[in-house]
């Protein structure tokens, strides 16, 4: 009995040493999951306020935060304009459209909107290298979509690769045809929100 205890013992110590490398030399950790697969529903604005929820003790904590929605599709930029309205802290943010060219002229609390594809104004980069800061990234996927092989071999994965990887772990618990959404965390102060593609 002894010697079973000492076996373990080492082999824990042991998957405590492999997890800790792992996380000092960029390993792609597993995204964790914050919005577990729900179904849409009929109005795609709750979603919005379903995020203001679940993010409310990082939005309070973050001075800045930026909304990168995909093609810059309006359908998905009301998702950023339900949050906000659902958005119960003691400072209502200011939200800046960087896809219309509007001027920033906010020092805090903002939440920026910009297209995925496009690059943040340079002084809009800069305060948001301030670690407090959110970054959500919001995607449409295909629930049978695919993972790319170069996605597998990655060790941090891409924006890219985010979709793919996600969506192949929470696909099982998409139980029914209807569309669904999930949101998922990546590394410190990384937000993914998915919604699924409707026909």
């Amino acid at each position: 009995m002894k010697t079973i205890s000492i076996i373990l013992g080492l082999a824990f110590l042991i998957m405590t040493a492999v997890m800790i490398s792992l996380v000092r030399s960029g390993g792609a950790l597993k995204p964790q999951g914050l919005i577990k697969p729900s179904v849409i529903g009929e109005s795609r604005l709750s979603i919005g306020e379903q995020v203001a929820i679940r993010l409310f003790p990082e939005f309070q904590e973050s001075k800045n935060s930026v909304w990168r929605i995909e093609g810059g599709a309006n359908d998905l930029a009301e998702i950023v304009q339900a949050a906000l309205a659902s958005y119960r802290g003691s400072v209502k943010p200011r939200l800046i459209d960087l896809r219309s060219g509007a001027p920033d002229t906010c020092t805090e609390n903002c939440w920026y909107l910009q297209s995925l594809e496009a690059e943040l104004p340079d002084t809009v980069a800069k305060k948001l290298k301030d670690p407090s800061t959110v970054d959500i990234v919001i995607q449409k996927f295909d629930r049978h979509e695919q993972v790319p092989e170069a996605c597998e071999s990655e060790k941090i994965l891409t924006i890219a690769c985010m979709r793919p990887v996600s969506v192949r772990e929470v696909r099982r618990k998409m139980k029914t045809p209807a569309p669904h959404f999930f949101m998922q965390r990546y590394l410190d102060s990384e937000f993914f929100l998915f919604i699924e593609r409707q026909s």
